[in-house]
Protein backbone atom coordinates (compact mmCIF):
# COMPACT_ATOMS: atom_id res chain seq x y z
CA UNK A 1 0.00 0.00 0.00
CA UNK A 2 2.58 2.30 0.93
CA UNK A 3 4.63 1.43 -1.96
CA UNK A 4 2.35 2.34 -4.24
CA UNK A 5 2.10 5.99 -2.75
CA UNK A 6 6.42 6.43 -3.85
CA UNK A 7 6.99 8.59 -6.45
CA UNK A 8 10.52 8.09 -8.08
CA UNK A 9 12.98 11.16 -8.70
CA UNK A 10 16.49 10.50 -10.11
CA UNK A 11 16.39 7.32 -8.53
CA UNK A 12 15.12 8.88 -5.26
CA UNK A 13 11.92 7.79 -3.41
CA UNK A 14 9.73 10.57 -2.39
CA UNK A 15 6.17 10.84 -1.24
CA UNK A 16 3.92 12.69 -3.97
CA UNK A 17 2.46 14.84 -1.74
CA UNK A 18 5.26 17.01 -0.83
CA UNK A 19 5.48 17.67 -4.71
CA UNK A 20 1.59 18.93 -4.48
CA UNK A 21 2.47 21.32 -1.48
CA UNK A 22 5.51 22.44 -3.25
CA UNK A 23 3.37 23.59 -6.35
CA UNK A 24 0.68 24.99 -4.23
CA UNK A 25 3.34 27.32 -2.32
CA UNK A 26 3.16 31.29 -3.20
CA UNK A 27 5.64 32.81 -5.12
CA UNK A 28 6.86 34.51 -1.87
CA UNK A 29 7.37 31.28 -0.23
CA UNK A 30 9.09 29.07 -2.76
CA UNK A 31 11.83 32.05 -2.93
CA UNK A 32 12.21 32.24 1.02
CA UNK A 33 12.59 27.93 0.65
CA UNK A 34 14.98 28.04 -2.21
CA UNK A 35 16.64 30.70 -0.34
CA UNK A 36 16.80 28.81 2.66
CA UNK A 37 18.29 26.05 0.53
CA UNK A 38 21.05 27.76 -0.79
CA UNK A 39 22.09 29.35 2.54
CA UNK A 40 21.90 25.06 3.83
CA UNK A 41 24.45 24.37 0.83
CA UNK A 42 26.77 27.22 0.54
CA UNK A 43 27.28 26.84 4.44
CA UNK A 44 27.45 23.30 3.91
CA UNK A 45 29.84 23.12 0.95
CA UNK A 46 32.16 25.35 2.24
CA UNK A 47 32.67 23.46 5.23
CA UNK A 48 32.60 20.13 3.91
CA UNK A 49 33.22 20.13 -0.07
CA UNK A 50 31.13 19.45 -2.73
CA UNK A 51 31.66 15.49 -2.75
CA UNK A 52 31.39 15.12 1.31
CA UNK A 53 28.39 16.71 1.17
CA UNK A 54 24.76 14.94 0.76
CA UNK A 55 21.22 16.11 0.14
CA UNK A 56 20.32 15.10 2.95
CA UNK A 57 22.46 16.80 4.50
CA UNK A 58 21.61 19.91 3.18
CA UNK A 59 18.02 19.23 3.96
CA UNK A 60 18.62 18.73 7.74
CA UNK A 61 20.52 22.15 7.81
CA UNK A 62 17.69 23.95 6.26
CA UNK A 63 15.20 22.32 8.46
CA UNK A 64 13.03 20.96 5.28
CA UNK A 65 12.82 17.48 3.71
CA UNK A 66 14.81 16.49 1.12
CA UNK A 67 12.07 15.94 -1.21
CA UNK A 68 11.75 19.86 -1.16
CA UNK A 69 14.93 20.36 -2.07
CA UNK A 70 14.57 17.98 -4.54
CA UNK A 71 11.95 19.78 -6.00
CA UNK A 72 13.98 22.77 -6.13
CA UNK A 73 16.93 21.42 -7.53
CA UNK A 74 16.76 18.15 -9.36
CA UNK A 75 20.14 16.77 -8.46
CA UNK A 76 22.96 17.62 -6.29
CA UNK A 77 24.54 18.80 -9.07
CA UNK A 78 22.39 21.49 -10.31
CA UNK A 79 22.07 22.46 -6.38
CA UNK A 80 26.14 23.47 -6.75
CA UNK A 81 25.64 24.96 -10.51
CA UNK A 82 23.05 26.93 -8.90
CA UNK A 83 25.51 28.67 -6.17
CA UNK A 84 28.02 28.97 -9.15
CA UNK A 85 25.85 30.69 -10.85
CA UNK A 86 25.07 33.25 -7.69
CA UNK A 87 28.88 33.72 -7.06
CA UNK A 88 29.57 34.30 -10.44
CA UNK A 89 26.76 36.85 -9.95
CA UNK A 90 28.08 38.47 -7.00
CA UNK A 91 31.56 38.72 -8.74
CA UNK A 92 30.55 40.37 -11.94
CA UNK A 93 28.54 43.10 -9.27
CA UNK A 94 32.24 43.42 -7.42
CA UNK A 95 33.44 44.46 -11.40
CA UNK A 96 30.59 46.43 -11.34
CA UNK A 97 31.33 48.14 -8.52
CA UNK A 98 34.58 48.97 -9.41
CA UNK A 99 33.43 50.61 -12.27
CA UNK A 100 30.81 53.21 -10.94
CA UNK A 101 33.28 54.26 -8.48
CA UNK A 102 35.98 54.68 -10.30
CA UNK A 103 34.20 56.08 -13.59
CA UNK A 104 36.43 59.41 -13.56
CA UNK A 105 39.54 57.36 -13.25
CA UNK A 106 42.27 56.01 -15.27
CA UNK A 107 42.15 52.24 -16.23
CA UNK A 108 44.92 51.07 -14.21
CA UNK A 109 43.05 52.74 -11.32
CA UNK A 110 39.72 50.55 -12.43
CA UNK A 111 42.29 47.43 -12.72
CA UNK A 112 43.80 47.80 -9.12
CA UNK A 113 40.02 48.20 -7.36
CA UNK A 114 38.86 45.35 -9.69
CA UNK A 115 42.26 43.25 -8.14
CA UNK A 116 41.28 44.54 -4.17
CA UNK A 117 37.59 43.76 -4.54
CA UNK A 118 38.81 40.03 -6.33
CA UNK A 119 40.71 39.55 -2.98
CA UNK A 120 37.73 40.35 -0.85
CA UNK A 121 35.84 38.51 -2.55
CA UNK A 122 37.88 35.59 -2.38
CA UNK A 123 38.48 36.06 1.82
CA UNK A 124 34.55 36.92 2.17
CA UNK A 125 32.75 34.28 0.06
CA UNK A 126 34.75 30.84 -0.24
CA UNK A 127 32.31 28.80 -1.02
CA UNK A 128 31.33 30.87 -3.96
CA UNK A 129 34.85 31.19 -5.31
CA UNK A 130 35.35 27.41 -4.99
CA UNK A 131 32.16 27.34 -7.52
CA UNK A 132 33.39 29.70 -9.91
CA UNK A 133 36.45 27.47 -10.05
CA UNK A 134 34.59 24.10 -10.19
CA UNK A 135 32.85 25.59 -13.06
CA UNK A 136 35.74 26.45 -14.98
CA UNK A 137 36.75 22.90 -14.91
CA UNK A 138 33.82 21.83 -16.20
CA UNK A 139 34.20 24.00 -18.90
CA UNK A 140 37.20 22.85 -19.48
CA UNK A 141 35.51 19.19 -19.55
CA UNK A 142 32.87 20.35 -21.18
CA UNK A 143 34.47 22.11 -24.49
CA UNK A 144 37.57 19.12 -24.39
CA UNK A 145 35.49 15.96 -22.96
CA UNK A 146 31.89 16.93 -23.35
CA UNK A 147 30.78 13.07 -23.09
CA UNK A 148 32.66 12.07 -20.43
CA UNK A 149 30.72 15.10 -18.21
CA UNK A 150 28.04 14.31 -15.86
CA UNK A 151 24.54 14.32 -17.57
CA UNK A 152 23.20 16.19 -14.60
CA UNK A 153 25.59 19.12 -14.97
CA UNK A 154 24.62 19.25 -18.84
CA UNK A 155 20.80 19.18 -17.76
CA UNK A 156 20.97 21.84 -15.03
CA UNK A 157 19.71 24.89 -15.98
CA UNK A 158 22.20 27.21 -14.09
CA UNK A 159 25.20 25.41 -16.09
CA UNK A 160 23.72 26.31 -19.21
CA UNK A 161 22.75 29.99 -18.49
CA UNK A 162 26.14 30.04 -17.11
CA UNK A 163 27.66 28.54 -20.51
CA UNK A 164 26.63 31.97 -22.18
CA UNK A 165 26.94 34.34 -19.13
CA UNK A 166 30.26 33.19 -17.36
CA UNK A 167 32.10 35.71 -19.85
CA UNK A 168 30.34 39.15 -18.84
CA UNK A 169 33.12 39.40 -16.24
CA UNK A 170 36.10 38.79 -19.11
CA UNK A 171 34.14 42.02 -20.58
CA UNK A 172 34.52 43.98 -18.03
CA UNK A 173 38.45 43.44 -17.18
CA UNK A 174 39.05 43.81 -21.48
CA UNK A 175 37.30 47.20 -21.02
CA UNK A 176 38.97 48.55 -18.25
CA UNK A 177 42.38 47.51 -20.08
CA UNK A 178 40.87 49.05 -23.09
CA UNK A 179 40.66 52.22 -20.86
CA UNK A 180 43.93 51.85 -19.58
CA UNK A 181 45.76 51.75 -23.14
CA UNK A 182 43.71 54.74 -24.80
CA UNK A 183 44.25 57.33 -21.63
CA UNK A 184 47.63 56.26 -21.55
CA UNK A 185 48.11 54.46 -17.88
CA UNK A 186 48.88 51.51 -19.41
CA UNK A 187 51.41 50.25 -21.77
CA UNK A 188 50.31 50.93 -25.69
CA UNK A 189 51.64 47.64 -26.81
CA UNK A 190 48.82 45.46 -25.25
CA UNK A 191 46.23 43.57 -26.63
CA UNK A 192 43.42 44.38 -24.28
CA UNK A 193 41.85 40.73 -24.82
CA UNK A 194 45.42 38.66 -24.37
CA UNK A 195 45.95 40.93 -21.65
CA UNK A 196 43.10 40.00 -19.35
CA UNK A 197 43.52 36.60 -19.92
CA UNK A 198 46.68 36.43 -18.78
CA UNK A 199 46.04 38.46 -15.48
CA UNK A 200 42.98 36.75 -14.67
CA UNK A 201 44.75 33.23 -15.13
CA UNK A 202 47.48 34.36 -13.04
CA UNK A 203 44.73 35.82 -9.86
CA UNK A 204 43.46 32.23 -10.45
CA UNK A 205 46.65 30.82 -10.11
CA UNK A 206 47.66 32.95 -7.38
CA UNK A 207 44.49 31.33 -5.03
CA UNK A 208 45.38 28.01 -5.45
CA UNK A 209 49.17 28.69 -4.62
CA UNK A 210 48.25 30.46 -1.24
CA UNK A 211 48.27 27.04 0.62
CA UNK A 212 51.78 25.86 -0.55
CA UNK A 213 53.13 29.44 0.11
CA UNK A 214 51.82 29.22 3.86
CA UNK A 215 53.70 25.84 4.23
CA UNK A 216 56.39 26.41 2.30
CA UNK A 217 59.90 25.68 4.52
CA UNK A 218 62.06 28.32 6.30
CA UNK A 219 64.72 27.57 3.47
CA UNK A 220 62.41 29.12 0.72
CA UNK A 221 62.07 33.15 2.20
CA UNK A 222 58.36 33.80 1.40
CA UNK A 223 54.97 34.13 3.66
CA UNK A 224 51.80 35.43 2.33
CA UNK A 225 52.59 39.36 3.32
CA UNK A 226 55.73 39.03 0.80
CA UNK A 227 54.02 37.04 -1.66
CA UNK A 228 51.30 39.14 -2.21
CA UNK A 229 52.68 42.30 -2.56
CA UNK A 230 55.32 40.65 -5.06
CA UNK A 231 52.83 39.38 -7.06
CA UNK A 232 50.84 42.66 -7.12
CA UNK A 233 54.24 44.82 -7.86
CA UNK A 234 54.59 42.37 -11.68
CA UNK A 235 50.73 42.35 -11.84
CA UNK A 236 51.04 46.03 -12.19
CA UNK A 237 54.19 46.00 -14.05
CA UNK A 238 52.89 43.74 -16.81
CA UNK A 239 50.03 46.80 -17.44
CA UNK A 240 52.42 50.01 -16.59
CA UNK A 241 56.24 48.14 -17.81
CA UNK A 242 58.83 50.57 -18.02
CA UNK A 243 59.71 53.31 -20.68
CA UNK A 244 61.59 50.97 -23.03
CA UNK A 245 58.61 48.49 -23.24
CA UNK A 246 56.37 51.24 -24.02
CA UNK A 247 58.65 51.85 -27.14
CA UNK A 248 57.44 48.40 -28.98
CA UNK A 249 54.99 48.33 -31.48
CA UNK A 250 51.33 47.21 -30.68
CA UNK A 251 50.71 43.00 -30.91
CA UNK A 252 48.71 42.70 -33.84
CA UNK A 253 45.48 40.72 -33.70
CA UNK A 254 42.64 39.62 -31.67
CA UNK A 255 41.15 36.80 -29.39
CA UNK A 256 37.93 36.50 -31.02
Amino acid sequence: MLKSKIKILNGHQEFPFIFIYAGKMGLYERQQKEKKILEAAIRLFGDQGFEATKVSDVAKQAKISKGLVYFYFKSKENLYMAISKRGFDELKEVFNTSFIKNKDKSGIEVIAELVEGYFDFIGEKKCYHEAILHFLKLLDEYNHNREKLNPMILESPYFNKLLSSHHDLAKMGIRAISLGIKDGSMRPDLQAETTFYTLWSMLLGKHLLDGSVLSEPKVIKINSESWRNGFLKLFFEILKGSQQQSQIKPIQGRLF
